[in-house]
């Protein structure tokens, strides 16, 4: 049975520990966050820029879930976190790791495709 769950990275600030993951959540803020489009935000042109607007995403988004009542900006979190703290690689790693699809299902769908 293929595992599904996400990946997740565990993420210190200011004395809590936030789970970062990466879903339509988080993209959704993003994208709203980038004039409502989201390819701004994939493109390697704006390296930093692009692993704050989703760290503080992922950030939101685990807040709400537990119920804490703090938010943040990308503007925010690149004032207060110096670059050696923030995982840039791992952050966008999940990104792209939730936006691709699972290898079985992308094999039944190229096995659809072709009439089988």
């Amino acid at each position: 049975m293929e595992n599904i769950r996400r990946k997740s990275l565990p993420f210190e600030h200011n004395g809590k520990t936030y789970i970062l993951r990466c879903n339509m959540a988080v993209l959704a803020d993003v994208q709203a966050e980038n004039g409502g489009r989201l390819s701004p935000a994939l493109s390697g042109e704006r390296g930093m820029k692009n692993a704050l607007q989703f760290l503080a995403a992922m950030m939101n988004d685990y807040a709400d879930e537990q119920c804490w009542p703090e938010r943040f900006t990308w503007r925010e979190l690149g004032r207060v976190l110096r670059p050696k703290q923030v995982p840039s690689a791992q952050i966008i790693g999940l990104v792209f790791d939730a936006l691709t699809p699972p290898e079985s299902a992308s094999e039944g769908t190229q096995e659809d495709a072709a009439g089988n």
